[in-house]
This record gives structure tokens, C-alpha cells and sequence, in this order.
């Protein structure tokens, strides 16, 4: 049992548990709620949070759960349990559209084949019968009225009824024209209803003109409500056909009772099992606004948490838009407790709340604010100790009311307990408070509790320096500013600020100085390593913020890199489809026009020479266009056979990888945990292992590290570049790659212009070449060059500067 009896309180639990109750549908979630408890069955905890991620998922990913209807009828199965009572038609009502929307949540899960096993298995064992609904629809109609037709002789007796109360209707309406023309009626008030019959308004001065039964009389007299003798009769066997209605309606709604009533435990089931998952919905629906997630479980007590927050302070932080500092922290059986150290109001007591909050949630199967890589083991017990409990009431001092509570730790933890205590020592005099607390530290120490524990004393610090299954810890300074940070660093302890602090709040300096001088010399130079260590701290903090900001930064160059080379694929691609088409175009072309000068020829009667001739020319024209289709076709066919495969298996040091939805293909130098560091091409990234997808490539597409990492010789480049480049003869693909590298080189070694030939022909490799100039972002300008230099069979081409 966790430990005091107000632990939910001391946490914060109970606005958590008021958060989920606001977010219930009905009272029977709402009472799960309030049933909630501290589990420690590792089995039946994985059990709860599987169910709220799952409903989790369906809010967030799937349709809308059925969430209507969700009426509290358990007084109503009460009272049916009862022999010779009925239900009333509302009370019915309401019970079939239960019943409905629990057949709905029963369709929901079962369609879904399996997807939401946990929410599904809480359907096992239950009973589900729709006849009872059809039973109810067959006596009330969709608003929850009786219908006229519920029975035989209910049909016949609200027939009978209509037509006595049309006949009443005719009756007292000419009535009531021809005492309104003799005068004997009240102005501007008609036909009325007293006692359930219809009477008239008859002024009181007539009233023995008017022969019938006074019903009533308004409060000032003159007028007397009379139903006439003509109608009393029909009125008397109206009366009668209702009470008859009223009989049969009861005897309907008693018969319809007595069906109900063998089949109550199952519906009283069905709604209890609404109201849970009324309650898991509520849960999974405050995980979506704090954006909890579930942590791996671990049956062993421990815990590793990764950028976790206090729930409650994220979202009141969220709607004042101020960030919240994230917090990790570890215990295990190596270091199985922290002692937390630092300035005052910077985040010691909300540190050790998170933890103690978040712990607890997850073991009330609530699903928590941290990374899902996150460790939670399960605790048997938590023992906390936050703020002031002293008692006039109980004769209990502060301080007492702290070694009631250490007394009942030392007895009862052991290694299955966690503990918390806040401000560790205080409330007496430090002389002997410190060493009753490095005492009592101690002690549970050698017990192998787990536990955090904020404190301002130095011997606590030094304590757990030197004694295993300790860890200092400290809450970051901006010694700068003199503000808090709010950021954990485990490892060392830290200075509390006091004569900073002081200096800060305009306390006199001669004051601060007589205080100094009190300390005495060996503990200020304590405190003064201790704050240079905390600026290194903070220094070191700052440059892998940086270090993780570089390396979000290189991937996300990485991206765009692979953003790029897939569009320039795509385009390529594109081009030569464009050229193949083109090319098959002339061909078809070229064949018309064979045939035509075939014609033109004979027409002519040209010489057999010259036929020969023209033949053969066109011949070799039509070969060409053959082979530079064909190679581009070969080209594809072998970038095809060449496309990369993932595989699986261990990614390890030297392994070729890609990152998921890229295709720049790297080579693993380092692997550190959950990381690994890649290199792609000169370029050297870290990237999450579970990003990575294991390839097997050819070795001409293997990563050449050592060949990146060589550098340009800029000389050497300089010394065989020309400013012109022939692509004559060259296929489309290849001519294309050349000039890339090509103009590369000269944006690289800073040339202004230079010469590109390509020849005119069919203008195949020419429309290629201008294309890839005028997408490539290295050319300025690009114009043919002057009749006499080869016209438009060259390019010249000026590059951006």
C-alpha cells in the first residue's frame, strides 16, 4: 500500500484523477474513477496500459467510437428486480438505447478483425441479446411513447377514445358558437380543460343559462368553467375508455418488466463493462492532450526516463505558451538512488514530483508523458515525504512529523520500494539534522531502496559521493543571469546559490561578507568548485545542444540532397523517354521520307548512281536513330538490375545502409547505443538506428569513404580543364553525365564561358544538351555560337558567378 494514506495528494494524483472524471461520458465511468488503485502485477498493469493505448490509437487514427447514449439505469435494474413492479416507458427507453450503443461498441471492435485485442477480450464472457430490444420497440416508439398499437386492446381502446373525443370535440364546439352569440361567454378565451374535460368560459351573470357541472371559477369570480349537460355523458365514458387505457398500459409495461427481469444481471454487466470502457476512453483521451505514450515495462524496479514532464505543469504551461524543460533520469541497481542538489526555486521539489507522479499514473494504468523508449519498472510499494505536515491537533512539529514518516521508511522499504523525500534533513538544526539524515540515507542504502531526494545539505552531497549506489545530480544555474535552468544534470552535485542569490536580492554587501566570513574557508571553496563546475556543466550542456542542432541540421540536409537526386532521376528519366519517343518519331518520319525520294527519283528518272546514293545515305541515318534508342533502352535496363536491395539482418560497424523513404546509401562508422554515425559520401551524420534499413548494393555503388575524404586537387583540375567540351557521338545518358561533371568543374575552378558541341543532325543530342542547360542552376545564359563557329551544332554557355 503506498504510503501515507494522502500520497495522491502529496503528488498531485487526485487532479489527475479530477482531469479523467471531467472527461467521462457517464456516472458509471465516472465511478470506475474513483475505484482506481496502485498496481503492482506487472501482467495485469501491461494489461491496462495496452487497453488505453489501443483507445488511444482509435481516437486518434480510426473512426468515432460509438459515445452515445451512455445512461446510468442502474436504479431502474434495481427496481425491476422487484416482483410486480414495471418500468415506465422513460425508464425503458433509455434501457434500449444502452443496449443499442452497446451492441454498437460490440459491432466496432468486431469488424476491426483483431486489431484492438485488449479492448476486444473485455467482450469475453458477456451475453448479448437484442431481442430485448426488438421487445421494447415493438411496445415504445423511437421518442420513448407507447404506441396506440402495443397491444390488441390497447389498439381498440385508443381507437374508441379518438372517436369519443372527436365526437366530445363537434359537440362542445357548436355549443360554444351559440352561447357566444347569446352573449354568455367570456371574451377572448375559448374552449378549456378542467379536470380533464373540456368545459366553457361562461360568464358568471349566466351561469343558469348554461345547464351543466361547474368545474372552477377564476380568482376574480366572473367567470365559472361549466361543461355542459349535452357533453357530460360522453365525457363520463371518455373517462372510462381512459382508465381502461391506463389498465391495459400497465399491464403492457408489467408484462414487458417480467421479460426483462431474467436477463438483468446480463444487462446490468453490459453496462458496467460501458462504463469501462467510458473510463479507458477518458484516460486515453487526457494522453492525447498531456501527449503521453506508453514506456517499455520492465518487471524488475527501475526506471529510465526520457524527456519526461510533470503533466500537470506541461499543460497549464501549454495554454500560458511557455516552454516546459523535459527531464531524464535513471535508477537501477547500480544507482539506485539520486540525491538532487541546487538552487532554491529551481526545479528540485518538481523534479522529484515527476518522478514520483509519473511512476504512480503508469502503475494506475494511466499512460505518461515521456519518450516510448522509456524503461518502467513496477514498484510493490511508494513511500513519499513532501511538504509541511505538522498537526496542533496531534502535537506534531514539522520536523516530527518528517521522522514519523523516516521511521515508517527504514522499517518497511526494501529494493521493491520507491522512495521520495523533499528537502531532505530540514526542520531542526543543521549540526545535527544533516548527519540524522546521512543516517537514515544510509540505512536504506543498505536496504537497496530505490529513492530521490532533494537537499541543500553539503554532507548528504558528499555522501553520496563516496558511497555506492549513489548519484549526485543537480539542477542547472545560469550563474550569468542568476536564473534557474530548470534541466537536471545527473553526475554532480550543485551550489545553492545562497550569497549569489542574496547579492541578486539588494541584501547589503558588508552583510554578505560578515556571512562569508562565517562559513569559514574550506566550505566556501567547496562551494566555489562547486560552482565552476556547474559552469562547465552548463558549457558543456550548451555545446551538445549545438552538436545536436548541427546534426538535425545535416540531416536535414541529407533530405534535401535526396530530395534533389530523385528529382534529377526523375527528370532524366523523363528526357530520354521524351528522346526515345522523339527518335521513333524520325524513324517513322525517316521511312516516309525514303519512300518519297524513292518516288521523287523515279519521277526524275534519276540514274542509278544517284539512287544508290540517296539509298544509302538515308540508311545510315535510320541505323543511327536504331542503336541510340537501343542504348538508351540497354541504359535503363542496367540501372534496373543495379537498384538497391534491403536486406535483412544487424546493422554493424561497416554495413551499407540507407536512411527510410531515402536513397543515399552510407556506410556505418560508429555505432553508440541507439545511434549510429554514417557517412554519406564526404558527409558524416548521426542517425537513430531505427531510421537505418540495412541494403546489399553492387560494389560500384558501395560508398567510397576514403575516396570522399581525399579532397579536390584544384591544380590538377585546372591544369587539363578546356574550355570546350564534344559530345559528338556520345549517347543521350552518358552525354548528359559528362556535362553535368563537366560544368561542375568549371563553376568550381571559377571559368566564365565555355564551348559546348553537339552537333546539329536529326537535333536529338542537341535538344538533350539545351534542356540539361537550361534546368542546370550553374548556367546563367546559354546562346548558339556564330554561323561561322558551327551555329546552332554548338552552345555557349556562361555560368552563374
Amino acid at each position: 500500500m503506498p504510503y501515507p494514506k494522502n500520497l495522491e495528494n502529496k503528488l498531485e494524483f487526485d487532479q489527475v484523477k479530477e482531469l479523467v472524471s471531467t472527461r467521462c461520458l457517464s456516472v458509471m465511468g465516472q465511478q470506475y474513477v474513483s475505484k482506481i488503485r496502485f498496481v503492482n502485477r506487472i501482467d495485469l498493469l501491461a494489461k491496462m496500459l495496452e487497453q488505453t493505448k489501443e483507445f488511444k490509437t482509435i481516437l486518434s487514427e480510426d473512426n468515432t467510437f460509438p459515445s452515445e447514449n451512455y445512461y446510468d439505469i442502474s436504479i431502474a435494474l434495481a427496481k425491476a428486480r422487484i416482483e410486480g413492479i414495471w418500468l415506465l416507458e422513460e425508464e425503458l427507453h433509455q434501457m434500449k438505447l444502452v443496449l443499442m450503443s452497446f451492441l454498437q461498441i460490440t459491432k466496432f471492435l468486431r469488424e476491426r478483425g483483431g486489431k484492438y485485442p485488449q479492448l476486444e477480450s473485455l467482450l469475453e464472457g458477456l451475453i448479448y441479446n437484442d431481442i430485448l430490444i426488438r421487445r421494447i420497440e415493438r411496445v415504445l416508439d423511437n421518442e420513448g411513447v407507447m404506441r396506440p398499437n402495443a397491444s390488441p386492446e390497447l389498439s381498440k381502446i385508443s381507437s374508441k377514445i379518438n372517436e369519443k373525443e372527436t365526437e366530445i370535440r363537434k359537440r362542445i364546439n357548436r355549443l360554444f358558437e351559440k352561447n357566444t352569440t347569446l352573449g354568455y361567454l367570456t371574451d377572448n378565451i375559448g374552449i378549456t380543460i378542467r379536470d380533464g374535460r373540456l368545459v366553457l368560459p361562461v360568464l358568471a351573470e349566466h351561469k343558469r343559462h348554461v345547464p351543466g357541472f361547474v368545474h372552477d371559477e377564476s380568482q376574480t369570480g366572473q367567470t365559472v368553467y361549466i361543461e355542459p349537460t349535452d357533453c357530460f355523458e360522453f365525457n363520463n365514458i371518455l373517462r372510462e375508455l381512459q382508465i381502461a387505457y391506463r389498465r391495459e398500459r400497465e399491464k403492457i409495461l408489467l408484462d414487458l418488466t417480467d421479460q426483462i427481469r431474467p436477463h438483468l444481471q446480463e444487462i446490468e454487466q453490459n453496462l458496467n463493462r460501458m462504463g469501462l470502457y467510458d473510463f479507458i476512453r477518458a484516460k486515453a483521451l487526457l494522453a492525447l492532450e498531456m501527449k503521453a505514450d506508453m514506456p517499455i515495462l520492465s518487471k524488475h524496479p527501475g526506471l529510465e526516463m526520457y524527456q519526461a514532464y510533470h503533466p500537470l505543469l506541461k499543460m497549464s504551461h501549454d495554454k500560458q505558451k511557455v516552454e516546459t524543460v523535459p527531464l531524464s533520469i535513471k535508477l537501477n541497481s547500480e544507482k539506485h538512488i539520486v540525491v538532487i542538489s541546487g538552487p532554491n526555486a529551481g526545479g528540485k521539489s518538481v523534479c522529484l514530483k515527476t518522478v514520483g507522479l509519473l511512476q504512480y499514473m503508469l502503475q494506475c494504468g494511466f499512460l505518461i508523458p515521456c519518450q516510448s523508449h522509456s524503461v518502467m519498472g513496477v514498484y510493490k510499494e511508494m513511500m513519499v515525504d513532501i511538504g509541511d505536515e505538522q498537526s496542533i491537533e496531534n502535537d506534531l512539529s514539522t520536523y516530527s512529523s518528517h521522522l514519523l514518516h523516516m521511521k515508517s521508511f527504514c522499517d518497511f522499504a526494501d529494493g521493491k520500494t520507491l522512495f521520495l523525500i523533499d528537502e531532505f534533513g530540514t526542520g531542526t538544526d543543521p549540526q545535527f539534522g544533516g548527519p540524522l539524515a546521512e543516517a537514515i540515507l544510509h540505512h536504506l542504502t543498505q536496504k537497496r531502496a530505490h529513492g530521490v531526494v532533494t537537499t541543500h545539505f553539503s554532507n548528504l552531497k558528499h555522501f553520496a559521493a563516496n558511497t555506492n549506489g549513489l548519484e549526485n545530480a543537480s539542477m542547472l544555474f545560469d550563474h550569468e543571469r542568476m536564473q534557474p535552468l530548470y534541466r537536471l544534470e545527473v553526475g554532480k552535485p550543485g551550489s545553492s546559490y545562497a550569497f549569489e542569490l542574496a547579492t541578486k536580492s539588494g541584501l547589503p554587501e558588508h552583510i554578505i561578507n560578515y556571512a562569508k566570513n562565517k562559513v569559514g574557508g574550506k566550505q566556501r571553496r567547496v562551494d566555489d568548485l562547486l560552482l565552476d563546475l556547474e559552469k562547465e556543466q552548463k558549457q558543456v550542456h550548451d555545446l551538445k545542444d549545438k552538436l545536436r542542432e548541427k546534426e538535425a541540421k545535416a540531416e536535414k540536409l541529407v533530405q534535401q540532397y535526396d530530395q534533389l537526386k530523385s528529382g534529377i532521376e526523375a527528370n532524366k528519366r523523363e528526357l530520354i523517354k521524351k528522346a526515345k519517343q522523339e527518335a521513333l518519331s524520325v524513324i517513322s518520319e525517316a521511312n516516309s521520307r525514303v519512300e518519297s525520294v524513292i518516288r521523287e527519283l523515279k519521277e526524275k528518272q534519276a540514274d542509278i548512281e544517284s539512287q544508290r546514293k540517296a539509298r544509302t545515305e538515308i540508311k545510315e541515318q535510320l541505323v543511327e536513330l536504331k542503336s541510340f534508342v537501343e542504348e538508351e533502352e540497354k541504359v535503363e535496363r542496367e540501372e534496373k538490375a543495379t537498384q538497391t536491395k534491403i536486406v535483412d539482418g544487424e546493422i554493424k560497424v561497416g554495413s551499407s545502409v540507407k536512411i527510410q523513404d531515402q536513397e543515399n546509401i552510407g556506410e556505418v562508422l560508429e555505432l553508440n547505443k541507439n545511434k549510429a554515425v554514417i557517412a554519406l559520401g564526404g558527409l558524416r551524420t548521426t542517425v537513430d538506428l531505427k531510421k537505418l534499413q540495412l541494403v546489399a548494393t553492387p560494389a560500384s555503388q558501395k560508398p567510397r569513404i576514403n575516396e570522399a575524404a581525399k579532397g579536390i586537387d584544384m591544380n590538377e583540375k585546372m591544369k587539363y580543364f578546356q574550355p570546350e567540351l564534344n559530345l559528338i557521338a556520345k549517347r543521350g545518358e552518358e552525354a548528359v553525365k559528362e556535362l553535368r561533371n563537366y560544368l561542375d568543374d568549371a563553376y568550381l575552378l571559377g571559368i566564365k564561358e565555355v564551348r559546348i558541341v553537339h552537333g546539329k543532325g536529326y537535333g536529338i543530342l542537341r535538344k538533350l544538351v539545351r534542356e540539361h542547360l537550361q534546368s542546370n542552376r550553374l548556367v546563367a545564359s546559354v546562346k548558339d555560337e556564330h554561323i561561322d563557329f558551327g551555329g546552332d551544332g554548338v552552345s555557349l554557355v556562361t555560368l552563374n558567378h
